[in-house]
């Protein structure tokens, strides 16, 4: 705004300067040409302030498609730019632009009236969340460009802005998981030791599985089935404990569950400040660190993979807890890096490389 203020004065200051030395040489030298060339040029200064005479206060810009943003992923956003009734006059140059973005970003629409135009924007958001609104700017130029003036519209959303997505980070996660979790993928529990029944084999069965014994009596392949524990469930947690890898961690979670909500069956659970009006496909873009530590529900035999920025005694009390009825892992940053708690091990993620056992 500051830049904008410099740049109409310094052209206004320019225009007096050649007005201000034509008058004088009217004056000085008393001559019809001298006077001639300055009504002249005083008839097109008013011409062009005329020009910019339309208002763009009732210029409204629209969006015109609900799409679901992500912080600093560029994406095209769509807008219809109009006026409800047309200018007396046109409006030489219009400019218009996002206030986040710089002019580079733009559209020129010269002569414009008021008629609708659709616009595309390349937009970059630089934090999540909904927002109702969005600014855009309105630049319009006198018609030899001497002057200009701006004014900001604001196009009604909502406007649902996503944590950035990470599929990198993701299947890291997911393949450690898998290595770890021998029945991560599977949704029964452990094998023991109980065989439940016999039946013939059949193509696919594993040879280890086969009753060799029991084949020779019967002169046919026999097939041992194991009991299983009780059926168990996947659960992944987001403990949002306030820490400044907050943030990251939103997004790396997003990105998780985004990768493996086509791969397995499992439930969430987010323990962390929630608007009221949030919409539950929408919740990791509003979410916001807890204002104090809370009690992690009673799981019993599920598979738990918590997600939380760090690890504090009260936090670790509760999980020491829940690793007697459950198989546990933990995703949290040490010493700055992601880190994989699972049992005794520790698993450093790099971004954009491998996983390394410390």
């Amino acid at each position: 705004m500051r830049r904008y203020l410099i740049n109409n004065l310094t052209r206004a200051i320019g225009i007096a300067f050649v007005y201000t030395a034509v008058f004088l040489y009217a004056i000085i030298f008393n001559n019809p040409t001298g006077w001639l060339l300055f009504f002249f040029l005083l008839f097109l200064l008013l011409l062009d302030i005329l020009t910019l005479l339309p208002s763009l206060k009732k210029i409204k810009v629209h969006s015109i498609e609900k799409t679901i943003y992500r912080v600093h992923q560029s994406s095209n956003i769509q807008v219809e730019l109009f006026r409800y009734r047309p200018t007396l006059l046109p409006i030489p140059t219009l400019l218009v632009f996002l206030s986040e973005n710089s002019a580079t970003n733009s559209h020129y629409l010269g002569l414009y009236s008021g008629q609708r135009k659709d616009l595309a924007f390349e937009w970059r958001p630089s934090q999540r969340g909904i927002f109702q609104e969005l600014s855009f700017v309105l630049v319009s130029t006198d018609l030899f460009r001497f002057f200009s003036k701006q004014y900001v519209v604001r196009a009604t959303g909502p406007f649902v802005i996503m944590p950035t997505l990470q599929i990198d980070v993701a299947e890291q996660l997911y393949h450690q998981l898998v290595n770890s979790m021998v029945t991560f993928t599977t949704p029964f529990g452990n094998q023991t030791f109980s065989i439940r029944n016999f039946r013939n084999y059949q193509v696919g069965d594993p040879f280890n599985l086969v009753d060799w014994k029991l084949s020779g009596k019967r002169n046919e392949l026999i097939v041992k089935e194991y009991e299983h524990e009780a059926e168990t469930e996947t659960y992944f947690v987001f403990y949002g404990l306030a820490h400044e890898k907050f943030e990251e961690l939103v997004s790396i979670y997003y990105s998780f569950i985004h990768f493996v909500e086509h791969k397995l069956s499992f439930q969430q659970t987010i323990l962390a400040d929630i608007p009221d009006a949030a919409l539950k496909e929408f919740t990791m873009a509003t979410v916001a660190p807890l204002s104090q530590e809370c009690a992690l529900p009673s799981y019993s035999n599920k598979k738990l993979v918590i997600f939380t920025p760090c690890k504090t005694p009260q936090l670790a009390e509760q999980l020491n807890h829940l690793e007697k009825t459950n198989e546990l892992c933990l995703i949290t940053f040490e010493e700055g890096a992601l880190a994989f708690l699972w049992k005794d091990q520790i698993s450093s993620l790099h971004k954009g490389g491998p996983i390394f056992e410390n």
